[in-house]
This record gives structure tokens, C-alpha cells and sequence, in this order.
């Protein structure tokens, strides 16, 4: 469920300026040379060809709504677990005009979800996120966010996941 979520919240939600610059302070500052992390950038333009390559409505307009999306990710167990606390120190430390919205501490998995409110339509959030598998996802987001249509689509993995045939 939680990588549904990591997934769900990867596809929906975008990078601002403000966001973008929490992806490009870690880089900068927390990722060592020897342990590289993977970074993948998603601009306005790709996800205006997203939205015209779906037949959601409710998908394509919030596709159109968002910037850009910024993910890093690692699968080393002790990068992850290495990165996780320096991102977490940087954002409640450095960002602090970001405020936690969600939290989870589980047994063996960890999510922190700050977020601002840059004006009436626009949110900028940070999702630091530690898996079951020590797999650790950091993605900042921005844009005009429907939290009403991630969730229909949230529930609409859940059940194509479950619809799926075990391996």
C-alpha cells in the first residue's frame, strides 16, 4: 500500500521553485560521490504530453495543473537509511517555513510529509519517505493539488493491485 501511495503521489504532484530547491540542497549537500542516489526530473512539458495521452478527465486536469515533479531515490539499505536522516534534519532544520502535514513511524517503514502553502491554488510539498525494503524516496512537490482526485485515483490502484494475479 505504501508503494502505491509513493507512486500515486510521484505521478499526481509537481516541483516549485521553493520545493525544487529542498532536491537541490540534498544533492548538493548530503549525497556523497561514492554513494550516488538516483534523481529523475519531470518538466511541465512531459506532463502536458501525459495529460494528452490520457483518457481520465479527472487524470488530464490534474496533470495540467502541475509543474514539474523531482524524485530521488536509493535502494542501498544503508544509504537509504543514511540519506533518510540527513533529509529529514535538512528539511525541519532549513525549511522551516514548511509544516509537517503527515507522519508515519511504523515498524519498519517511515513517512514525513511537510507542506506550504505558497498562495490560494498553490501547495508546495516534500515527501521523505523510508520503505519496508529500507528504500528510500524523496520527492518535493508544488502546483494546484486536488487531494480529492488523488484519492479516487488512490482507490483506484488499490483495486487494480488487488485484481492482479499473484507471481
Amino acid at each position: 500500500m505504501k508503494r502505491i501511495f509513493l507512486v500515486l503521489f510521484t505521478l499526481l504532484l509537481a516541483t516549485s521553485v521553493f520545493a525544487s530547491d529542498f532536491i537541490t540542497k540534498f544533492l548538493k549537500e548530503c549525497v556523497e560521490a561514492e554513494r550516488p542516489v538516483s534523481n529523475v526530473n519531470i518538466g511541465k512539458a512531459m506532463l502536458n504530453k501525459m495529460a494528452s495521452n490520457t483518457s481520465d478527465e479527472e487524470l488530464k486536469t490534474t496533470f495540467h495543473e502541475l509543474n514539474s515533479i523531482r524524485i530521488i531515490t536509493t535502494e542501498n539499505k544503508t544509504d537509504s537509511k543514511l540519506y533518510f536522516e540527513k533529509a529529514r534534519e535538512m528539511a525541519f532544520s532549513e525549511f522551516t517555513d514548511f509544516k509537517e502535514v503527515v507522519s508515519v513511524n511504523e515498524r519498519r517503514s517511515k513517512i514525513n510529509i511537510l507542506m506550504k502553502k505558497t498562495d490560494e491554488k498553490t501547495q508546495d510539498l516534500i515527501l521523505i519517505a523510508l520503505d519496508d525494503d529500507s528504500k528510500l524516496t524523496i520527492i518535493t512537490v508544488s502546483g494546484n493539488i486536488d487531494f480529492n482526485s488523488i484519492s479516487k485515483l488512490s482507490e483506484s490502484l488499490r483495486e487494480e493491485e488487488t485484481e492482479e494475479p499473484a507471481d
